[in-house]
């Protein structure tokens, strides 16, 4: 359908405006939605808007003319959301009557930041950032392309609560609130990607982030969805593999990506479409890089070859949707060099990931609960470290195979909304090469319930998860432990409550304020418990302990939250009390060989307490002129008494006090960033840095503190009813010397220097 231009619309307008044009008889089959999205001030149409039908599972987005179309509606009430980058986001229900047509104009009022859009990530269902009852981030649209990096960590790097941790570019992984590996859930659209990247540091994360959509942080303790074990937070990236809305014409994506520090190029495009009931999507991509270069030389064996695809389909309507995908991800990678006891060319990795997912969601149920949710993943994943020779110093195998199942429940007087829901896993991981760990297989179950109350200012939501799982280990063989002993190899069962509850209680249009208490539950990995061994790419003899007990934890946390036309932020305070924290401790400063040594690891109890303050921070100052802040810190002490460490050498074995602090805990760091946004271009200039850390773990070394300047410009422009974006970054613009506290490789190297990089992106 063709719509007239829009008039220009009074100045005075600041608010989306919806203004129903025309109701007319029409003899087509159903009903039809038709409008356009036009800007306040001038009355300009706006391209590249999302306007879905939230109870038909249909989307639009518009073109050039601003125009949408939506036919073949059933009688009844529809609920029409509109969402555009820079634009304050709209949504109005709507009555339709039979073989009617309503004509609508959508007036979006401009914002000079990007308020955030719903968030699907620790909640009972899509709702807007600013009612989430956790301290929650996301990155999405203009953002995204302004923080666009290699890994996800990287791209997160600048979240309030969030830190980087990596042994090369390629494995970087993100900690939050001082906690990592599984501590912190990293998902994909909802589900577990299966790779084993909180194993190590030496594991990369199996998930490309070119491609994705939005990224969402959810920071503490609302994860009993997820998993019990989640409570620094979980972090999910959200592409919709198997799609969710039926879009009514073809839309696509292509980007890419070059940058200086590391000669590298990313390429990608992604394709989305629908045919009568069916919606589809589909995404290929590929990663080239070569060694990093940091001031004081070229970081070896950190290159980069990664392919990635997917494909998937689904059947959407107003019942829901159905569907599957395929995904395959390949990953070659080098870890650099010039440790104690290791090789100094270093080692290269291989990491392939085939995983197929199904899901179905049904809306509309009769009786107590409106929405019926399954969903089942199967994941074969492989890692395969290589030495110099070219021979297997270590391999891993897992398949995985999980289900979820989950009801949830329409409002109904003081309960606002709630879910039930069952999850199955089972995981099978073979080892191989030089690392001696036996391979294991294990089995978990898990049920959850949570319910919200409250659906007037004050909001409650109450929760609880009880978790059993049971490890298996496939040689039970015993072996000798760091501290001299042999404990037996033996399977291990471990079952627990956990639960949590949160208050989020709304001051005003724009002011908000929540609590969150938390208990949680994690058993120890098949690595921690039956390890014994060196790993070569992570330069360790890691030592397990099938004595472990499970580590539980208690997190209290509070936030303020503010969203204002021209003020955005949030600031969050957290305690948390962990019982039985396992963490690698260096019982031992080398395991003696023919190289000279490896440093010695082996898993272990102690009790430890982490607090912290984290917040950000956007103010649009004048007119196009946007100032932006977070910062972070964590402090975390060990509880507990420690045993003295023994330090070995070549001739002799000496006693030290162990440190009161556990390991690898970022110190104080944030950002500041000035941008000036004349749309439709824009230029921003960012200082980051951080305090220097000497609250050190066991034989860590101090980091200095460090201050680094970033610069960014960009264009976004409308040519032909396509958008064209083009971000320009100068990252470490003076090519400062300086080294992350939390870089497993700071000993050798500094972090990357002056780094040159352009984002292309087309989208139709």
């Amino acid at each position: 359908m063709s719509l007239p231009r829009p008039g220009r619309l009074p100045g005075v307008m600041c608010v989306p405006l919806l203004m129903v044009i025309t109701v007319a008889a029409s003899a087509q089959q159903g009903g039809t939605i038709a409008g356009v999205v036009v800007d306040t001030a001038s009355g300009a149409p706006l391209a590249g808007a999302r306007v879905r039908l939230l109870e038909q599972h249909r989307t639009w987005q518009t073109h050039g003319d601003g125009g949408f179309n939506f036919a073949a509606l059933p009688a009844g009430s529809h609920t029409i959301a509109v969402e555009v980058i820079g634009y304050r986001p709209f949504s109005r229900t709507l009555t339709l009557r039979s073989a009617d047509t309503v004509r609508l104009r959508v007036a979006l009022s401009e914002l000079r930041f990007e308020l955030p859009p719903l968030v699907v990530t620790g909640t009972l269902g899509r709702r807007p950032g600013e009612d989430v009852l956790s301290p929650t981030a996301v990155v999405v649209g203009a953002e995204l392309d302004r923080r666009l990096s290699e890994t996800i960590a990287a791209t997160l790097k600048d979240q309030p609560g969030v830190s980087v941790t990596s042994l090369s570019p390629a494995t970087a992984r993100p900690v939050i609130r001082g906690l990592g590996g599984d501590r912190i859930l990293v998902l994909e659209d909802g589900l577990r990607p299966g790779d084993l990247s909180s194993m190590s540091s030496d594991h990369a994360v199996a998930i490309e982030a070119v491609t994705a959509h939005q990224f969402e942080v959810v920071r503490g303790p609302m994860s009993l969805m997820y998993g019990s074990s989640a409570l620094g937070g979980v972090v999910n990236v959200i592409r919709e593999e198997v799609p969710t809305s039926r879009p009514e014409d073809l839309h696509g994506a292509l980007s890419m990506q070059g940058a200086s520090v590391n000669t590298g190029l990313t390429t990608a495009a992604t394709l989305s479409g629908g045919l009568a009931g069916l919606a589809w999507r589909g995404e290929a991509s590929g990663r080239w890089a070569g060694n990093t270069r940091t001031p004081v030389g070229e970081l070896v064996n950190t290159g980069v070859t990664t392919y990635s695809g997917a494909l998937g389909a689904a059947g959407v309507g107003a019942f829901g949707h159905a569907g599957g995908s395929y995904r395959f991800y390949s990953n070659q990678y080098g870890i650099p060099g010039g440790f104690v006891g290791g090789h100094p060319q270093g080692v290269d990795i291989e990491m392939f990931r085939h995983a197929v997912r199904g899901e179905a969601e049904r809306h509309q149920l009769d009786g107590l609960f409106s929405t019926a949710k399954a969903s089942a993943q199967y994941t074969h994943y492989r890692h395969t470290e290589f030495e110099p020779s070219g021979s297997v110093g270590t391999r891993f195998k897992q398949q995985l195979a999980a289900t979820e199942f989950s009801l949830r429940h329409r409002p109904s007087g003081v309960l606002a909304q709630g879910a039930v829901g069952v999850r199955a896993q089972y995981r099978d991981i073979q080892t191989g090469g030089s690392l001696r760990t036996p391979s294991t297989y294990d089995l978990s179950l898990a049920g959850f319930a949570i319910e919200e109350l409250g659906q007037g200012a004050a909001r409650l939501q109450v929760g609880a998860r009880y978790d059993w799982a049971r490890f298996v280990p496939r040689d039970t063989t015993a072996f000798v432990s760091a501290g001299g002993e042999r404990i037996p190899v033996r399977p291990r069962t471990f079952g627990s409550l956990s639960g949590s509850a949160a208050l989020l209680y709304v001051l005003g249009p724009a002011f908000r304020v929540g609590a969150s208490v938390a208990r949680a539950f994690r058993t120890p990995d098949f690595n921690e418990l039956y390890s014994n061994g060196p790993h070569l790419a992570d330069n360790s003899f890691n030592v397990g302990s099938p004595s472990l007990g499970p580590e539980a934890g208690f997190g209290t946390d509070v936030f303020v939250r503010l969203s204002a036309s021209r003020l955005r932020g949030e600031i969050a305070a957290f305690r948390n009390v962990l019982s039985d924290y396992i963490f690698p401790s260096s019982r031992g400063r080398a395991e003696l060989g023919a190289q000279g040594g490896r440093p010695r690891f082996q898993y272990t109890n102690e009790d430890a307490r982490f607090l912290g303050i984290e917040g950000d921070i956007e103010w649009n100052v004048a007119g196009p002129l946007v100032l932006e802040a977070t910062a972070s810190y964590v402090e975390a002490v060990f509880t507990s008494t420690r045993d003295s460490i023994p330090v070995i050498t070549l001739v002799d074995t000496s006693f030290v006090a162990p440190s009161p602090y556990p390991p690898f805990i970022a110190p104080l760091h944030g950002h500041v960033g000035l941008r000036f946004e004349p749309r439709p271009w824009f230029v921003g200039v960012t200082a980051r840095g951080a305090a220097r850390q000497d609250r050190l773990g066991d034989f860590e070394e101090p980091t200095a503190g460090h201050v680094v300047g970033d610069f960014t410009a960009g264009v976004r422009v409308l040519v032909g009813g396509r958008f064209h974006a083009a971000t320009l970054n100068v990252a470490n613009a003076f090519d400062t010397e300086y080294r992350d506290h939390l870089s497993r490789i700071k000993a050798i190297m500094p972090e990357p220097g002056r780094s040159i990089s352009l984002l292309y992106r087309l989208e139709f």
